[in-house]
């Protein structure tokens, strides 16, 4: 009976191990939610004045960009399909991809300012 019990647990705290080291591949709320998304690269468009703008994102979370000779950082994430790219001057950039093609929308205060513009992924 012993042998049996001790056989049990083993197999028991092996399948818990498996369980564990497996959960620890899947995005959680909070993380990036970068990884093969397509989003990774720098993107060529403008900002909500018209002026050239450039937006790097990268497999880690961070976003950095330059508009008007200024750079800019922050961090992004995969939501849905849209890489949705938080800045540290409380902007939000969106990126989304429709067929062979991406658009850029600019955020204010969680509302939209300007008309979604093309962008062009380079890298």
């Amino acid at each position: 009976m012993t042998r049996f019990v001790s056989k049990y647990a083993a197999v028991l705290a092996a399948a818990a191990l498996a369980f564990t080291l497996a959960s620890c591949d899947n995005t959680t709320e909070g993380d990036a939610g970068t990884d093969g998304s397509g989003f990774v690269g720098t993107f060529k468009t403008q900002d909500t004045q018209g002026n050239p703008m450039s937006i790097t994102l990268d497999e880690e979370g961070s976003a950095s960009g330059e508009r008007g000779g200024e750079q800019i950082s922050g961090s992004w994430k995969d939501e849905g399909g849209t890489a949705v790219i938080t800045w540290s001057d409380n902007w939000t950039t969106k990126i989304a991809k429709d067929g062979d093609s991406y658009s850029k929308s600019a955020y204010q205060d969680g509302t939209q300012t300007g008309d979604a513009v093309a962008a062009e992924k380079s890298e």
